[in-house]
């Protein structure tokens, strides 16, 4: 029976950047899974420790030898490896090149119709897994994903890049040391605690998790992030005020402790007058601090921070912090009380002077842009030409303010508080404030149609521009954020309870007109739409989860003969979904691939099918029952409510079934006959034709 030991690897560094370490410990853990499963080696269950400097992997208990194996050699096949009954030359250079003897060798079948070839079967020893380990660990850790990868030069010259700079290595097998290095580091048995209450010492490879919490480290992300949280909510309730749920930041702060301990603050209730999102932005995004609320659900001064340290004197840490909020607060009061002394109407000439992109002109003919495409799609987007246009004219000044100058972060929302100070309507503010939404997957959409008609011609412009100057993402950088832009313009075109009634083609070709027009940067080319076009769809098939339909049907729906806005495209993806799975979904759809694979070889195909032609029974049926589906289909697909006609026109296509079935079964397609092929061809082109109409269920 093989010896099983602990296995403990861990790679210490200085602080890698939130959010960063539990994507690579996660990389690195399935990394080592594999290795192990593809070397046939079993260790119990790997635990994975992630903390802001190190990435730990421990099994209780792993194998310290693999297991020895057979191994099947098939070489060249029987014609080429004997001639006249006996070896050929290539016979014998094989069994050499496999250290093997010709006598070692039989004849068998492969499996593939071909004949024998040569076969060996021979066993091959097991390998310590700390050698399988040590080989492999230093290619692992150069593919581990990071943003961004650093050299740095404190010693000797090393190449290996990495997060950040890599301070010390554990490999162990119980007692053995696995022994590899990487950037110029090599593995021992030392590991660190804590930065400021931890010390060096060698670590427990039996408990490590437990070795680490006796040094200040708490090394158990989930464990970590479920004590900050219960830490807030006992340190509201001390302060008797509510805290604010924070998810996003609760992740970034676990990922920046090691031990945490969370203290009450608080700022200068003055501050209490700016609106709720400046403190909390201000607490968040350069404090990483929580807001609270008070009993009367209303902002509170009291605020939460959670210190890496287990500090004798928490007063000093709030005190510190309370140092820093109210610095900042007061600057952003400052630049509350002077804003609105300009309104946002007479801050749009400004906007000519803020670069909205090398090469592509300024912010202030962006805002022209917008303005003209909401007033001339009104209708269609489900706005008020009059308020559209006005929130679309104002939507960028608070770009030249001096709160959101020192918050950039508060673009929009203090364009929308601005807005209401200057009198506008409520429509406008709110459009103005929520244009920005979504900002990612998971965001709210905005209630307001206005705000919704805005974000659609800011992404559109967006991403016409930057793929006009060739910035276009690749699979490892996104400057730009334009994905971000494709996924918040999908979501949306494709929300059902506020539909927007402009195909995509459509949002495209009107927003380019808004270019064209111009005339003042550049001009977008078909080339460059046709591309913009590809990226979004794209980003759909990726987003269809989160959307609530499968990657195929969303696929078929975009893949019609008919052009519709997003949002029945998306109606026809969610009832598609059910349907794919279904006897009948599926026996549809493989008759749909058969028929467009016959139709992509055919050289060309009559437009009209003739009845005159037919010479087998199932032609007829299959022709008669596709007359009275176009019917029935036509009828179901035009009743005013759009989702309820998309069931019974998928009815219509199923039933379809038998008569294709039985066609296949009866009839010989390309047949010799010119006259009967084509017609039979014709016959196969307009029953596509029909289902081709609400989708392409081929691609199912």
């Amino acid at each position: 029976m093989n010896d099983m030991k602990p296995l403990l690897i861990e790679i210490g560094t200085e602080e890698i950047p939130a959010g960063v370490a539990p994507r690579m410990g996660t990389a690195l853990k399935e990394a080592v899974e594999n290795l192990l499963a593809g070397a046939g080696v079993a260790p119990e269950s790997i635990r994975l420790g992630v903390s802001p400097r190190r990435l730990l992997l421990h099994a209780a208990a792993c194998p310290i030898m693999q297991a020895d194996r057979e191994e099947t050699i098939w070489g060249p096949p029987e014609r080429i490896a004997f001639a006249d009954g006996k070896p050929t030359g290539a016979a014998h250079g094989f069994a050499k090149k496999s250290g093997l003897s010709l006598h070692d060798f039989e004849l068998a079948d492969k499996g593939d119709g071909k004949g024998n070839y040569m076969k060996a079967v021979r066993t091959v020893k097991g390998r310590p897994v700390a050698d399988i380990i040590a080989e492999a660990m230093p290619g692992l850790l150069r593919k581990l994903p990071s943003p961004k990868q650093m050299q740095w030069q404190d010693g000797e010259t090393r190449s290996d890049a990495f997060i950040r700079p890599i301070r010390w290595m554990v490999g162990r097998l119980g007692d053995h040391v696995i022994d590899f290095s990487f950037a110029g580091v090599t593995t021992g048995t030392e590991s660190r605690g804590h930065r400021v209450h931890g010390s060096c010492g060698e670590i427990d490879v039996n408990d490590p998790f437990g070795w680490l919490e006796s040094q200040y480290v708490r090394a158990d992300r989930d464990a970590r992030k479920a004590l900050i949280a219960k830490q807030l909510l006992q340190a509201a309730a001390s302060e008797q005020v509510t805290l604010v749920e924070d998810t996003a930041l609760l992740d970034e702060v676990t990922d920046l402790v090691e031990w945490p301990q969370a203290i009450a603050a608080r700022y200068n209730a003055d501050f209490l007058r700016l609106p709720e999102e400046v403190s909390r932005i201000e607490l968040k995004h350069h404090q990483r601090c929580f807001s609270s609320y008070d009993s009367d659900s209303k902002v509170s001064p009291v605020f939460f921070t959670v210190a890496n340290i287990a500090s004798k004197n928490p007063a000093a840490v709030a005190h510190g912090n309370e140092r820093v909020v109210n610095a900042r607060l007061a600057d952003a009061a400052f630049y509350f009380d002077r804003d609105p002394q300009q309104s946002l109407d007479a801050r749009v000439e400004k906007l000519s002077e803020i670069v909205f992109q090398d090469g592509l002109g300024m912010v202030g003919d962006q805002v022209r842009r917008m303005r003209a495409f909401v007033l001339d799609n009104a209708k269609a987007l489900g706005v008020d030409a009059d308020d559209a246009q006005r929130a679309a004219l104002l939507c960028k000044s608070d770009l030249t303010t001096g709160l959101v100058g020192e918050f950039p972060e508060l673009q929009g929302y203090m364009g929308g508080i601005y807005a209401r100070m200057d009198g506008e309507k409520d429509a406008v503010a709110d459009g103005i404030e929520r244009h920005y939404a979504p900002t990612g997957a998971d965001d709210n959409l905005p209630a307001n149609r206005i705000a919704r008609a805005i974000g659609i011609i800011e992404r559109t412009d967006k991403l016409l521009g930057y793929f006009h100057l060739g910035r276009i993402p690749t699979a490892s950088a996104d400057p730009f954020g334009l994905r971000r832009a494709a996924i918040g313009l999908i979501r949306l075109l494709t929300d059902t309870k506020n539909p927007i009634d402009m195909t995509l083609d459509k949002v495209i070709d009107e927003a380019s007109k808004q270019w064209n027009q111009q005339r003042v940067t550049i001009a977008i080319s078909d080339d460059t739409k046709s591309k913009v076009h590809d990226f979004i769809i794209e980003r759909l098939l990726g987003l269809s989860g989160n959307l609530g339909f499968s990657r195929t049907s969303i696929d078929a729906a975009v893949h019609s003969s008919e052009t519709r806005p997003l949002y029945r495209e998306a109606l026809i993806a969610r009832q598609l979904t059910g349907f794919e799975n279904s006897e009948e979904g599926q026996a549809i759809a493989a008759a749909n691939k058969r028929i467009a694979n016959i139709l992509k070889k055919a050289d060309s195909t009559p437009d009209a099918v003739d009845v005159r032609l037919f010479s087998e029974a199932a032609e007829t049926v299959l022709y008669d029952e596709l007359i009275k589906a176009e019917v029935d289909f036509q009828a179901a697909i035009s009743v005013a409510d759009f989702n309820s006609s998309i069931a019974p026109a998928l009815s219509v296509l199923a039933r379809m079934r038998t008569p294709v079935d039985s066609f296949f079964d009866d009839v010989m397609v390309m047949a010799e006959d010119e006259a009967a092929r084509g017609n039979r061809l014709a016959l196969l082109a307009r029953l596509r034709a029909l289902s081709l109409n609400l989708a392409d269920v081929s691609r199912l």
